[in-house]
């Protein structure tokens, strides 16, 4: 069969607007941008064997503005694979449905890659996408698939790959969180090591990073910078193929399978899967809404963290397409976004910045002037804008190296990120010291109390509850080793981290004042508390001042107990005022980050550089 004679030109207007190659009922269609003048041509491969079958020149004249379109007819899709080329480059299409050639991690590519379209289909069931779990009631767990279990120690049989994230569910139930944040996991090329620059941009801004990943197909190039040759990114933020799960990801050697598999293994579970998509360079709203939707329809993906330029994704995250997604980005203007106030009952818009992550940071570290926005930040919960907290994300160091480290620990690689606001508890990295160990493991469940006692969805960085380490490293995208991923060893301070996670977390759940819709009040309620109190060594009266490090914050709703938790991070031990409550109603301890008894009278002694919770 001549491939060649079954080409047909398409001069008309082709309705998807961007480049977006896709099946149709009586053939293939090729779309691709081209430069003005530029000869533009379509190679046709036999899927299996590789083999060249044809090469097509597209029209010299494009369909609209430089988007140049083929169709192919009486060929079978699932037996076609494809690239363009323009002038002698050989070029894969961004928006491909498949990638054949990239299954093995870590492997050059060579130019060996082709494209192609999805032809299996996938049976999931009553499993559809609806609205999901409420900002309110969820806990985030991010994570990179292949780094999670990885680790020689990880305990499961496929290691690094989707297959492998399904062996974890009965730990990630076990730990009480409704959702997973994967780190990219769609087709990117780990082994074009481009140098990611990360800059402390003012506070809300959007953060200037441009990672390493591979070259775009056909647009804008990234120039690589000098890397040791055996680095690689591991993270995949940067340039990728943003349709495509990730080949060597797949156990199975069918990527789409594989994540399909995962994410209905994970719903199942009663766990959501969200995604961190990376549309930095020159991916405008349109492709933005395409990749979104595409993930929601074919792979029953919850949510996503989109990072890209801002304007952009606030036109993609209005289209009532991604009404009941969660979407979650640098900041939005609720204004702007519902100029007549939101119509949806579902809250499916949420910030996420590291705002609450340097308050908070610096308030465990005790620094002055700390205290005032922290309070701000605790309580932050905007109606109709949901807000994602973390103390730890996989930009920084993690938990444990928060605690262990002053300095940062990189090479020259990874160059340095912004300030991390850490403290070592007295010994720069590993120890043996006992009095340095256990304030270590007292900052580590302060710093936990902090991000699930605020207002806002807790999101914590995989390995975090087990004492997770990367020696101080806090920009380890490169490292594809021991070092960056999750180390499963068991310790007696890594059991300790891991139940007073569990412990938090059925806390927060059981206690909805933790978790309301929108702020808490500070006005008192008639005859009843306001919802939202600050109290210091006499209760309803605690200016903070610069100098403030400790503080107690109280919770109340009618028909509800009362939550009082009690923040001291000064070097010494501090009293704190509990209001009287009414009737017969007592306060009692129900949590503390120290293993000191607390007597309870109208104050409560709270220990140095310690969190207290009481409930009456």
């Amino acid at each position: 069969m001549d491939w060649k004679s079954l080409v047909k030109e398409i001069s008309t207007f082709d309705r998807t607007v961007i480049p977006h190659s896709r099946l149709e009922e009586d053939g293939m269609v090729f779309s691709a941008e081209a430069p003005e003048g530029e000869p533009l041509e379509l190679i046709l491969y036999d899927k299996d064997s590789g083999e060249e079958k044809a090469i097509v020149p597209f029209p010299g004249r494009p369909c609209i503005g430089n988007i140049r379109v083929l169709k192919v007819s009486g060929i079978p899709a699932e037996k076609v694979s494809y690239n363009f080329k323009c002038g002698k480059e050989i070029l894969q299409d961004p928006w491909a449905q498949r990638i054949y050639g990239t299954e093995v991690y870590g492997e050059k590519r060579s130019g060996r890659i082709r494209c192609g379209f999805l032809t299996d289909s996938f049976e999931w069931g009553e499993d559809i996408p609806r609205e999901g779990i409420p900002f309110r009631d969820s806990v985030f767990y991010e994570m990179n698939v292949r780094g999670f279990t990885k680790g020689r120690r990880s305990g499961v049989r496929q290691k690094g790959t989707f297959e492998g994230v399904i062996e974890k569910i009965p730990y990630l139930k076990s730990l009480g969180i409704t959702a997973i944040v994967l780190m990219p996991c769609y087709e990117f090329d780990e082994t074009e090591a481009f140098r990611r620059v990360r800059v402390g941009a003012p506070e809300g801004s959007q953060d200037e990073q441009r990672a390493n990943g591979p070259k775009p197909a056909i647009g804008p190039k990234l120039g690589p910078l000098p890397l040791n040759p055996e680095s690689v990114n591991l993270w995949g933020f940067g340039p990728g193929f943003l349709l495509t799960p990730k080949a060597s990801y797949s156990a199975s050697g069918n990527p789409y399978r594989s994540f399909c598999e995962m994410v209905r293994a994970l719903h199942q579970a009663g766990l959501e899967v969200l995604m961190e998509m990376d549309f930095s360079g020159s991916v405008t709203a349109e492709m933005m809404l395409s990749a979104l939707v595409w993930w929601r329809s074919v792979y029953h993906v919850d949510g996503f963290f989109l990072f890209g330029d801002q304007k952009c994704l606030d036109a993609v995250c209005r289209n009532p397409a991604l009404t009941g997604c969660k979407l979650i980005s640098e900041y939005f203007s609720a204004p702007d976004m519902y100029p007549d106030g939101r119509k949806t009952a579902f809250r499916n818009l949420a910030e996420c910045n590291r705002g609450f992550q340097n308050d908070a940071r610096r308030f465990l570290k005790g620094d002055e002037g700390s205290l005032q926005p922290f309070l701000g930040r605790a309580r932050y919960n905007p109606k109709d804008t949901a807000v994602v907290n973390e103390i730890t994300m996989h930009d920084g160091f993690t938990l444990m190296d928060l605690v262990s480290y002053n300095d940062q620990h990189n090479g020259a690689d990874e160059g340095q990120s912004v300030p991390q606001y850490s403290w070592n508890c007295g010994a720069e990295g590993p120890t043996r010291r006992k009095e340095v160990l256990k304030l270590r493991l007292r900052q580590i469940r302060n710093a936990l109390a902090m991000l699930f006692l605020s207002q806002g969805t807790p999101m914590i960085l995989a390995g975090d509850e087990m004492g997770n380490t990367q020696k101080g490293n806090s920009n380890a995208w490169c490292f594809d080793s021991e070092l960056s991923w999750v180390d499963w060893s068991s310790s007696s301070m890594s059991n300790a981290i891991l139940e007073y996670v569990r412990t938090l977390v059925r806390f927060r759940r059981s206690h909805s004042l933790l978790h309301q819709e929108r702020e808490l009040s500070s006005c008192a309620m008639g005859d009843y508390f306001p919802q939202y109190s600050c109290h210091g060594e006499n209760a309803w009266f605690a200016p903070p001042t610069a100098q403030d490090r400790s503080v107690g914050l109280m919770y109340s709703m009618k028909g509800e107990a009362c939550l009082y938790v009690a923040y001291n991070f000064h070097w010494e031990e501090k009293q704190l005022a509990l209001p009287d409550l009414p009737g017969e109603r007592a306060w009692r301890v129900v949590l503390s980050t120290s293993d000191r008894k607390n007597k309870v009278e109208r104050t409560i002694s709270v220990p140095a550089r310690s969190v207290v919770v009481l409930e009456g």
